[in-house]
């Protein structure tokens, strides 16, 4: 029994749960969706990867290639360009101006 306790212990550390966006619905919408040429501030992120790339709340962001058959898309924060995973860019919510 506590051999069995101590792997489901273990399981949950390297387990990331499925953060939730803290705005109110209608408030953000995903990077993943937005269009190429717009911009927007970021409202929320819960990546630490991107975060510590720049993409943080409050960031300005431009969006230069969007195309749904791509798996990536290419943002512009200050002067600097990434590519990014089309699945990590659904959980970044931006705020379009």
């Amino acid at each position: 029994m506590n051999a069995r306790r101590k792997m489901r212990q273990w399981g949950r550390r390297f387990v990331q749960s499925a953060r939730q966006c803290p705005c109110k619905q209608g408030d953000c919408i995903p990077l993943s969706d937005l269009s190429q040429g717009k911009s927007g501030t970021v409202y929320c992120n819960n990546d630490l990867r991107t975060i510590e790339r720049g993409i943080y709340m409050g960031a300005r962001i431009t969006i230069f290639r969007n195309e749904s058959e791509e798996p990536n898309i290419i943002v512009a924060v200050g002067d600097s360009r990434y590519v990014l995973d089309r699945r990590i860019a659904k959980h970044i919510g931006v705020r379009v101006d």
